[in-house]
């Protein structure tokens, strides 16, 4: 099962890839890039936070591990806008 579930994603990038590459403009993926953003956002709101709350409930790391995260985030898109 795992094996099917981690396939299908390559699958599904290289199907969306043919059918929409000749069509998508800038603005089509600034939109598209905008949307997935605020998915992966949303998922860490309100499933991976409460659930390393759960795991972490004296919060002796998860706080720092998010804020690491945020840093290295950061981190890296000024990497990108160096280079």
């Amino acid at each position: 099962w795992a094996f099917i579930s981690g396939i299908s994603e390559p699958i599904g990038a290289g199907l969306g890839w043919l059918v929409l590459a000749n069509t998508m403009d800038d603005r089509a993926y600034g939109v598209v890039f905008g949307l997935v953003a605020g998915l992966m956002v949303n998922i860490c709101i309100h499933e991976l936070l409460p659930t390393a709350q759960k795991y972490d409930p004296e919060d002796k790391v998860m706080s720092k591990s998010v804020i690491a995260g945020m840093f290295i985030m950061a981190l890296s898109l000024v990497c990108f806008q160096v280079a």
